[in-house]
């Protein structure tokens, strides 16, 4: 049997511990989110307050009025939103990393004193926390969603009627580029929809990576996780290259 090197052995248990719909939406966290608030919300938002200009020479009225209009930036909201998605999959990635490392250490550690090479490394079966992390995606995306909602409702107008003090009386504030960042914000909604979509559709599966890496019977097996479909299991050894085990269902 060909035999697995640390880094394999780690790449192994985490994809043995994630669904294809949590690969799809690590992808679609990172590229369609980040890449498009850093390229295309940066440059719309930079000079949101600078342009953002009431029809009144009273000292005060506009940073009080878009104070009124947005109470938070967009922009650092979505921002903040995105990176708290991630942080739930951080943790996990984070997880699977030191449960493997230590798995991995402690069976080169054994193997160095059998005779017969290092020893038979199960996968461990980690879906309970991978359920624990889906669940934590799943609340902050729904919180989010709905902070946004109370804070900025789901329209931006180019016209805010403002009668906050100091103003005199009702004055009319207008916002910059608001076509930009109405097409934005429809984005940025449809974006945590589908997150809350995908997350939806991977709370299912999560209960089938037992399939994947059931838990331990018969000769070789190892409390410390599952085996390999068919009962194969992957070893660990230093300058290794990694085996082809058989797929894990998704």
């Amino acid at each position: 049997m060909e035999r697995l090197d640390l880094l394999g052995f780690l790449l192994i248990t985490f994809n043995c511990n994630v669904t294809i719909v949590g690969k799809i939406w690590l992808i679609f966290a990172i590229l369609l989110r980040m890449v498009v608030l850093l390229s295309a919300g940066a440059p719309v938002y930079q000079d949101e307050q600078e342009r953002f200009v009431c029809n009144t020479l009273q000292p005060g009225c506009a940073n009080v009025c878009y104070d009124a209009f947005s109470p938070v930036s967009q922009l650092r909201f979505w921002l903040l939103q995105s990176l708290a998605a991630l942080l739930p999959s951080a943790l996990f990635c984070a997880y699977v990393l030191h449960r493997g490392a230590a798995l991995a250490a402690r069976g080169l550690g054994l193997g160095g004193r059998d005779a017969g090479g290092p020893r038979d490394l199960p996968v461990p079966d980690l879906s309970r926390g991978y359920v624990v992390h889906l669940s934590l995606r799943v609340l902050t995306e729904a919180a989010f969603g709905a902070s946004h909602y109370l804070l900025f409702g789901l329209a931006v107008p180019a016209r805010v009627p403002c009668a906050q003090p100091p103003c005199s009386g009702v004055v009319d504030c207008y916002v910059s580029r608001p076509t930009e960042k109405a097409l934005l914000a429809l984005l940025m909604g449809a974006a945590s929809a589908l997150s809350l979509l995908l997350n939806c559709e991977d709370a299912p599966r999560a209960p089938d990576l037992g399939c994947a890496v059931r838990r331990p019977r018969g000769p070789g097996a190892s409390r410390h996780g599952g085996l390999w479909p068919g009962g194969a299991l992957p070893r660990v050894v230093s300058g290794g290259a990694p085996a082809s085990p058989r797929p894990c269902p998704s």
